[in-house]
């Protein structure tokens, strides 16, 4: 789902040139995702940063996990379609539901952006020029000098930003992203060494909620 990057890195005031990627292949499609990654989110007055690792699966699954410095898993969060289930494991306790239950300025909703950010660009995509843009169906696609994705924007106002591009199996994959919701909620996610459409187990993208507490989604008020 995932992406793009950067218009250059300003060194002394002189901009380095961007070259094109090599090794892609044309028609390859991003399925899955697996990688460790970082994270740190701001909404209103509330900042968080923090470790974990990322499940992706095209089109609509993902199972993130945040990890405690020496490794414990703090919280898990699984997208299924417009269903949301949060795990707070060290209170044996869930909170399920729809993401319309949730306050407009929800870190949460920003998180769930994650399945609009890794879908791809419709085709076929224009012939790419320096800074070109490009809309369809209500999103405004923004491409750097060299053709690659870097930006796009809903009409409702969600932003995702694509940084630091890499060719993994064929694909163009993006360092990190920034995800910018319509209510200014900000969550920024840097992959470290992701794989991309390896197998994916099915219970990897199920929450195991033998033994919780369930309850609403809008209950959740964090870790």
């Amino acid at each position: 789902m995932f992406l793009l990057l950067l218009m250059g890195v300003t060194l002394f005031g002189c901009a380095t040139a961007k070259t094109p990627l090599t090794g892609l292949v044309p028609g390859r499609d991003l399925e899955t995702v697996q990688s460790a990654v970082t994270l740190s989110a701001v909404s209103g007055e509330h900042s968080t940063a923090g470790r974990g690792y990322l499940i992706y699966k095209a089109p609509a699954l993902f199972h993130l996990a945040i990890l405690s410095p020496f490794g414990q898993t703090v919280l898990e969060a699984f997208s299924d379609n417009d269903r949301f289930t949060c795990v707070v494991p060290s209170k044996q306790t869930a909170y399920a539901g729809l993401l319309s239950e949730l306050p407009e300025n929800s870190v949460l909703k920003s998180l769930d952006l994650l399945k609009w950010v890794m879908a791809p660009a419709p085709l076929p995509v224009p012939v790419p020029a320096p800074k070109q843009k490009f809309a369809h169906s209500g999103v405004s696609y923004y491409f750097d000098e060299v053709g690659m994705l870097e930006r796009k924007v809903s009409r409702e106002g969600d932003e995702v930003v694509y940084e630091g591009y890499r060719t993994l199996g064929g694909i163009a994959f993006p360092d990190s992203i920034v995800i910018r919701n319509r209510y200014g909620a900000t969550v920024r996610i840097v992959f470290d060494e992701p794989q991309v459409n390896a197998p994916v187990e099915g219970s990897d993208l199920t929450p195991d909620l033998s033994g919780m507490t369930v309850l609403p989604l809008a209950e959740f008020k964090g870790m």
